[in-house]
Formats: structure tokens, C-alpha cells, sequence
């Protein structure tokens, strides 16, 4: 099976993590929707079918990128998100949120 394992555990990176001050909104949202929302620690394990987000203290756990072509893309096993959801890679890289790192970008 792909994509498994704790390198794609579902998370959100904050600057202070759940002590952020938009972080009770962030997990209001998730609560509606079913979601747990925990601290995360580091090497956590995946959340695959657990409905769980590990929220990470940006400043602690700084941000790297993953390669361009793994941005915004279609999840393998579920209907395509369309080209709406794909097409926001293409506008964060023209804004500088993401940027193109060297690795296969384009597949």
C-alpha cells in the first residue's frame, strides 16, 4: 500500500501550534467536522482512518517542502478533487508559498 506511515500523518504547523491564538477557531472547525485535533511531538505515527490532526509548533518544527509535483495533487484511492484543487500548486508557486526545489518537479 502507498502513501502510509507516519510521513503522512495528517497535520498543521502554527507558530506556538495549539497555544496560537486563532488555534480554538482551527479546532472548532475540526470538531464540526468530526475532527480531533492533538499536540503533536515529533515522529508521530500516521493518522490514516484515525480522523486525527496533530497540530505542531511551527517554530519548534520548522516547514520543508515535499517536491512540486506532490503538491495539490489528486489523493491514488479517491475520486479526483478536480482542477480547481489542483490548480492551487500553480498559484502558490506563482505567490512564493511553495517553491520548486530542485528534486523531479513535474511528472
Amino acid at each position: 500500500p502507498m502513501d502510509k506511515g507516519g510521513e503522512y500523518r495528517s497535520l498543521l504547523g502554527l507558530p506556538g501550534g495549539s497555544k496560537h491564538p486563532a488555534f480554538p477557531q482551527v479546532e472548532a472547525a475540526g470538531k464540526a467536522r468530526g475532527m480531533t485535533l492533538v499536540d503533536g511531538k515529533g515522529n508521530d505515527p500516521d493518522t490514516l482512518g484515525k480522523r486525527l490532526v496533530y497540530v505542531y509548533d511551527s517554530n519548534k518544527f520548522p516547514f520543508y517542502q515535499a517536491e512540486f509535483y506532490h503538491q495539490y495533487h489528486n489523493d491514488f484511492l479517491t475520486p479526483a478533487y478536480g482542477k480547481e484543487y489542483n490548480n492551487l500548486a500553480n498559484a502558490a508557486l506563482e505567490d512564493g508559498r511553495i517553491k520548486i526545489t530542485g528534486c523531479p518537479d513535474r511528472v
